[in-house]
């Protein structure tokens, strides 16, 4: 009997731009994909794959707590990829100097610190996409608009198709 390893792709979005980075992701690994408000039982997956967008250099708050959240029994011991939307990932953070680590760098260690907590193996795979910077929830945002392009959404399912080999 051959079974099979699943995979599930979980995001925070509040605009929609990792929304769509985490669709592209999964359908390039072939998983289920879906909000931090819906998350399923976890045991039954192999491969978690989660992401949030950043907001000045930090986690959003409801990435925070989906990650802070998710129970260490249901996870402990099972694969975990990260991935990020920012508008501009690999800046320093406000106010920072060239030499501090990006905005990418700083969230994923955030990121790592909470999930390790967790009892996950985190995976060094990780992707940061380029998102449309907004100041409020709604509107179309100020600047960086028609991020994430169709080529960083062929990026994020080209990263999902190279995940297949972590289900092995």
């Amino acid at each position: 009997m051959i079974i099979m390893k699943k995979s599930i792709v979980i995001y925070n979005s509040r605009g929609g731009n990792t929304k769509k980075v985490a669709i592209n992701i999964a359908e390039g690994l072939g998983a289920e994909v879906v909000s931090s408000r819906k998350i399923p039982d976890l045991q039954e997956y192999d491969l978690i794959v989660l992401g949030t967008w950043i907001i000045a250099g930090q986690l959003s708050p409801g990435g925070k707590k989906y990650f802070t959240d998710l129970e260490n029994s249901k996870v402990k011991g099972k694969k975990a990829v990260m991935f990020i939307s920012s508008s501009a990932p690999n800046d320093p953070p406000k106010g920072g100097n060239p030499d501090d680590p990006t905005i990418k760098d700083a969230a994923f260690e955030q990121m790592e610190n909470i999930l390790a907590e967790k009892g996950l193996e985190i995976a060094k795979e990780r992707l940061a996409i380029k998102g449309a910077f907004r100041i409020f929830r709604f509107g179309s945002g100020a600047f960086e608009k028609g991020h994430p392009t169709e080529e960083e959404l062929n990026e994020a399912k080209d990263f999902g198709a190279s995940l297949k080999k972590l289900l092995k």
